[in-house]
């Protein structure tokens, strides 16, 4: 069984669909997509829903996205690991 820290050492990544066409990012990637394009995040639908966040004509993702997204949705808590 893995502990926390083995958890945080693990390369987890994001499953990221644009317009079909299937790609892994790492989990802490800035990500950029034209407004255009249909876009999944690990099944989530960010494009058209998310739209109106966009500037000139491209949505920016500059933060890792669990937290962008946890943003932009209004979900509850996030938690994380306390810096000792």
């Amino acid at each position: 069984m893995k502990n926390f820290l083995d958890l945080q050492a693990t390369e987890l990544c994001l499953d990221v669909v644009v317009n079909g066409q299937a790609t892994k990012n790492y989990l802490y990637d800035h990500l950029t997509f034209d407004t255009d394009q249909i876009v999944t995040v690990d099944e989530i639908e960010i494009l058209p829903k998310y739209t109106y966040l966009a500037i000139n004509g491209k949505l920016h993702i500059d933060q890792p996205f669990y937290m962008w997204y946890h943003q932009v949705s209004g979900q509850g808590w996030l938690l994380k690991p306390c810096q000792g």
